[in-house]
């Protein structure tokens, strides 16, 4: 059995050898501090995780926290890379941007040598969501990458309460990176299109608006009062096709929310995986 001490030894070494971002470095030597006492320390979980989805907070029924599972217990047994999904209602004073890498390296989340582990977390106190990333899994998920998809995915759902549905959409998003069934520039590009497509629907109904109090007005005085209500119903078409375009990133969805998890296999854990500071957050 390796000593706890050795190996958080050995992970503070490898971590600051591939750490030269001053940003990251900073934040870093902050985490590398705090994790001196790590296995001792009262963080608001436990010492191991209990599956894929660590529920702590109590945010998802059985049958929502089920489906995550077997998605991500299926992504991980395809691939070795793993996804763990944590929601707190206690941070004891961490904010999730520190807490999270520091949940990875106590759980040891991915593959010791790949360092392809991932953490979700969600803080319902503070009402704050960070998505951290192992070493191995930075060139899919740019921190840049994982900012757009909290900001995407998981905040606008959150803010309506839809706890699973942004963490299904940003779970998605996540394993399809992963897969490469498309870039970071690719996604990059529909979301900021999708921006594009709601302000575009904002102006055709400003448009809409203004063609509802003077256009028809006028209209209707230069016809002895019988006004053609067809003009209106091609400007509600074209505003629900804005509307449509916009969005969610639909066009790349990974369909993954229908694996089931028969037949692959059960939790495995940890594998030894190490964080360096990787990721973004957001909070709604």
């Amino acid at each position: 059995m390796n000593c706890p001490t050795k190996s958080l030894s050995a992970n503070k070494e490898l971590m600051i050898k591939k750490t030269t971002n001053p940003a990251r470095l900073t934040l870093l030597l902050i985490l590398l501090i705090s994790t001196s006492s790590l296995y001792a320390e009262d963080l608001p979980v436990p010492a191991e995780p209990s599956g894929w989805v660590n529920d702590y907070a109590g945010v998802f029924s059985s049958q929502e926290k089920q489906a995550l599972s077997n998605k991500l217990n299926v992504f991980q047994y395809n691939h070795s890379t793993q996804i763990f999904v944590v929601t707190i209602d206690e941070n004891n004073g961490y904010p999730a941007s520190m807490l999270a890498p520091m949940i990875g390296e106590r759980w040891g989340v991915g593959q010791q040598g790949k360092d392809n582990g991932l953490i979700l977390l969600m803080d319902m106190k503070d009402r704050d969501v960070f998505i951290s990333t192992g070493y191995g899994l930075e060139e899919y998920i740019p921190d840049a990458i994982a900012k757009r998809i909290v900001e995407s995915e998981v905040i606008p759902a959150f803010r309506e309460n839809d706890y699973f549905g942004g963490v299904n959409s940003a779970t998605d998003v996540m394993i399809s990176l992963l897969q490469g069934k498309f870039t970071p520039d690719e996604y990059r590009e529909q979301t900021a299109s999708s921006g594009t497509g709601s302000a575009l629907g904002g102006i055709l109904f400003m448009i809409l608006m203004f063609y509802l109090l003077f256009g028809a007005r006028n209209r209707g005085r230069s016809l002895g009062g019988r006004r053609s209500s067809l003009p209106f119903w091609i400007a509600l078409g074209m505003l629900s096709g804005s509307r449509h375009s916009g969005g969610s990133f639909g066009n790349f969805s990974s369909g993954s929310g229908s694996f089931g998890g028969g037949g692959f296999g059960g939790f495995t854990g940890g594998g030894g995986g190490s964080f360096g500071g990787g990721g973004a957050g957001g909070s709604w």
